[in-house]
């Protein structure tokens, strides 16, 4: 069955943010946002986002000055096809996958919206600080650790404004105050993150 294949096949993307645990964070909190709400979602469609999302920030597959979002979408296809997923939803699933950061405005499936407020979601709370730190030297974002916690703050400050949904505005509520938690207990232990 092709789910067995996919989940297969993303097994082998370790990375300590967007890896394989990432993508069953964010298949799972897009669906229980989706049942939350009383909105209906082919979970086909979210599943196979769930796992290839990301597909094109990886070294073997990345494409020198293409957003990693569309380099994901451009390489679904091919993927899909061999594992016999059903050939007709695969279109939805790049919309899917094309919209899901943050800066991007999802399509108006509501598959594309509630996966764009889950990958968001990933991004903020605990989780998103714990990515965060996690990718300090490896990634652009966070060449050190002061850059990772600029971004933290910056997350902070700017992720509410991109989430679609009532339920993951609420969840993102909880979310910001435990970064701006972990902000404020940092620069009370930092010397108001001078000495990090």
């Amino acid at each position: 069955m092709w789910k067995e294949k996919l989940i297969e096949f993303s097994k082998n993307f370790n990375h300590p943010a967007w890896g394989f645990h990432h993508s069953e964070r964010v298949m799972a909190l897009s669906i229980y946002l989706a049942e939350q709400q009383k909105m209906l979602i082919d979970q086909d469609i979210i599943t196979a986002a769930s796992f290839l999302h990301d597909i094109g920030a990886f070294n073997q597959y990345r494409k020198a000055d293409v957003d990693h979002s569309d380099r994901s979408a451009e390489l679904i296809t091919d993927i899909l096809t061999e594992i016999n997923f059903p050939t007709g939803k695969i279109p939805a699933v790049q919309l899917v996958v094309e919209g899901h950061m943050f800066y991007r405005n999802p399509s108006d499936s509501q598959e594309a919206i509630i996966f764009h407020d889950a990958d968001t979601l990933d991004f903020m709370g605990y989780i998103g600080i714990t990515r965060l730190i996690s990718i300090v030297g490896m990634d652009d974002w966070t060449p050190d650790v002061q850059s990772a916690i600029t971004l933290i703050k910056d997350f902070s400050k700017k992720m509410l404004s991109h989430l679609q949904t009532p339920l993951a505005q609420q969840i993102g509520q909880e979310r910001k105050k435990e970064m701006d938690n972990f902000l404020e207990k940092l620069s009370d232990q930092t010397c108001g993150l001078k000495k990090l």
